[in-house]
């Protein structure tokens, strides 16, 4: 799977997603919170930002850019779906000890465009490392 944006949108990512946990807080202590209904529409607004953030961390281009990237963007979403599918049959499973039922679906694809952002991350880091490594002997 190759990157789908430029190198730039990676850091973009990273600052929307600082800015997407800092900012509620900040309105908040403002108090541009009054009602139930700002605090909906900013917790549907800060979801979306993070969303959007995390795709585009996950499909940006790196400055190093070949197959071996888009191979390891391939496993960083098998490895995320195997996390998320543990995930989400823990979450079943406590819901249906507590006969509750919105607690499965509550933020499962943020969990899961997380879980591919930092298996990506791992894997680009270790691969750095590895070149050195094979590089130096």
């Amino acid at each position: 799977m190759k990157g789908v944006f430029p190198v730039f949108f990676r850091v973009l990512g990273y600052v929307l997603l600082i800015l997407s946990v800092f900012v509620p807080m900040l309105m908040y202590m403002f108090g541009m919170i009054q009602t139930d209904a700002s605090f909906i529409l900013l917790k549907l607004g800060a979801k979306s930002v993070i969303w959007v953030s995390l795709f585009f961390i996950f499909l940006a281009k790196t400055s190093d850019e070949d197959d071996i990237t888009s191979s390891l963007r391939g496993k960083a979403m098998k490895f995320s779906l195997i996390v998320l599918g543990i995930y989400y049959l823990v979450s079943l499973g406590i819901s249906a000890v507590e006969l509750n039922y919105q607690r499965a679906d509550n933020s499962i694809g943020i969990f899961y465009m997380v879980t591919n952002v930092i298996c990506f991350e791992f894997l680009q880091q270790k691969r750095k490392i590895e070149k050195r490594f094979i590089r130096n002997n």
